[in-house]
């Protein structure tokens, strides 16, 4: 019965083939569509770069308000050892409970710092770009995918239906991770190990590049479910294979993390940590979506 499906599968694959110019065709039609897409979603995005920006830099404000906390602290500590005045860090005429920023007297700024006279105007072009790709990613990969899905048989097309809405919401999940969690305690660890020596003065581009990259990385780690339920649903990965090689995994979590984080080991385990729980919770998806597909195909 399942060769029977699979040669009638085989003929309908074969009766709607495509030559080259009708694949070229089609490949034109679909970048076209995405390129509509991405276009009208830069500029509604360039509409609202300003307040974009604002968006971007929230991680950071969140960071330099704890960093500002800490050299207070510092400051404070250092006026009860040294016996000296509290004007050389503190405006005077505050009271205590006053925000970390308004007590010293060189706080650390929020703003990020441009080295050049266009920094500011390519800060915007680029997150402007990143959110309208963000904003168009559904179409695009959609394209994509009805691009590719004429190659396929009807049991893998039926997969990737399946999982893509899925992929989608969770590749979101992982940048809201990155940006709201990752990037400013990220950001705080890093600056922290060298407050007391160094003065924390964020510039546009390594913030910009270090934003991008770890939100982007978390996206892709939390596609890990699906990959594995997908692989275990097609038959190319049986679900013991993830049980069995659980602790290799814990180590490419521990590597990954470390190449793609801040050399500080809590930023490093607050990537790990949930890679490993991805890891745990595409296992247990995976043996239920084999057996799943076992049961339909006795049927």
């Amino acid at each position: 019965m399942a060769t029977q499906t699979h040669q009638s599968e085989t003929a309908r694959l074969e009766e709607t083939r495509m030559t080259l110019g009708e694949h070229l065709e089609e490949l034109r039609s679909r970048l076209i569509r995405s390129a509509v897409a991405f276009v009208l979603a830069l500029a509604v995005a360039w509409g609202f770069h300003e307040t974009l920006s604002d968006v971007v830099q929230e991680p950071l404000r969140r960071a330099v308000e704890w960093l500002n906390a800490d050299l207070v602290e510092l400051h404070e500590a250092e006026v009860l050892e040294e016996a000296t005045s509290p004007a050389r860090f503190f405006r005077t005429g505050l009271p205590q409970d006053a925000p970390p920023a308004e007590r010293l007297l060189r706080p650390i700024p929020s703003d990020l710092r441009g080295d050049g006279a266009g920094s500011g105007f390519f800060f915007y072009l680029r997150v402007s770009l990143y959110f309208a790709f963000l904003g168009s990613a559904p179409v695009i990969l959609w394209q994509l995918w009805q691009f590719i899905a004429a190659g396929l048989y009807s049991s893998e097309k039926r997969v990737v239906h399946r999982y893509f809405p899925a992929s989608l919401l969770l590749f979101g999940a992982g940048i809201v991770f990155g940006f709201y969690v990752m990037v400013p305690y990220g950001q705080y660890f890093l600056a922290r190990f060298s407050l007391e020596q160094f003065r924390y003065d964020p510039k546009v581009d390594e913030y910009f590049q270090f934003i991008k990259s770890l939100c982007l990385a978390l996206g892709l780690v939390f596609q890990l479910p699906i990959l594995m339920m997908g692989l275990a649903r097609m038959g190319i990965v049986e679900p013991s294979f993830f049980a069995r090689y659980r602790g290799h995994f814990l180590l490419v979590a521990l590597l990954f993390a470390a190449l793609m984080t801040p050399p500080d080991p809590i930023t490093q385990m607050m990537m790990a940590v949930p890679m490993v729980l991805l890891y745990e919770i595409g296992y247990r998806l995976s043996g239920m979506g084999r057996s799943a597909s076992e049961t339909a195909g006795a049927e």
